[in-house]
């Protein structure tokens, strides 16, 4: 069942909440629990859509740099509060080689040991599948049409050459990280399985903010020297996925048919390394 703020407030003997933030699919309210401080992450939907999978994969990757879960429901998560600056917060306050390389040794830490044991994750082929449908207006850019399709071709080769799939925290960049006095601290994660490749694709168009940056060409090929290594994958591989997943949250902005995107430029990039 469905529990209200109130309800989870008394339930789990919270106290002093404060809203910390707010997006289309939760809202985030730090406060004080028999545990400390603490984040009460509640959905706005009756449960916790494409991120339910994730806490498990949290609760595994706990002693790996995980957030630590203290409680959860349908549509309600209890983490221990994380205090200090996100990875993103570092890279726009001018450190991004920072943020890159502390990013690339959290990924290693997450996936060098042996593979966590997880069910219930949402299988990469059923992520990428919005892509095959994606469909175009009149007005789309004759190029962004070409690469999406182009994109679309090599997810379907990704897909079929998927090596042992491995659990993906699925969103894994910049601002899904704190670097707490602990060091980094992992959260929000999607809780997918499949290829290793794809784990820091997506950190490709991040951190949030600093388009200049995430289209510079030596910050891609530094990324994808790190990151490659953090995860054992090839950088053509990686760069691959990245144009994929770029594609894919093109068509998820969409909502129904392609006219143009604020990131075309960035998915030719993406294109143009991984044909490289």
């Amino acid at each position: 069942m469905q529990g209200t703020f109130k309800e989870f407030l008394d339930r789990w003997e919270l106290h002093q909440p404060e809203l910390v933030a707010e997006t289309a699919q939760a809202r985030v309210w730090k406060v004080r629990s028999e545990h400390g401080p603490a984040a009460l992450k509640l959905y706005r939907g009756p449960d916790r859509g494409n991120e339910e999978p994730g806490t498990a994969l949290l609760k595994a990757w706990h002693d790996r740099g995980a957030v630590r879960v203290l409680n959860e429901e349908r549509n309600a998560v209890l983490m221990e509060w994380l205090e200090g600056p996100s990875l993103g917060d570092i890279a726009r306050a001018g450190r991004p080689e920072d943020s890159v390389a502390i990013l690339a040794e959290t990924a290693a830490r997450l996936h060098g040991k042996a593979t966590a044991d997880v069910d219930g994750l949402k299988p990469l082929n059923q992520v990428v599948a919005p892509l095959f449908g994606c469909t175009f207006a009149p007005a789309c850019p004759t190029l962004l049409r070409k690469d999406v399709l182009s994109a679309t071709n090599l997810g379907q080769h990704l897909l079929i050459s998927q090596p042992m799939p491995v659990p993906l925290h699925g969103d894994l960049h910049p601002d899904n990280i704190i670097l707490t006095h602990n060091g980094p601290r992992v959260f929000d994660a999607k809780g997918y399985a499949g290829d290793p490749a794809f784990e820091l694709a997506n950190a490709l168009r991040h951190p949030k903010g600093m388009t200049e940056l995430v289209r510079d060409p030596r910050q891609i090929e530094t990324c994808l020297s790190l990151y490659s290594e953090a995860m054992n994958v090839s950088e053509k591989r990686l760069a691959q996925w990245a144009a994929v997943k770029c594609a894919l949250s093109i068509c998820w902005r969409s909502e129904g048919a392609i006219e143009n995107d604020p990131e075309a430029d960035l998915l030719r990039l993406f294109l143009d390394v991984a044909d490289q």
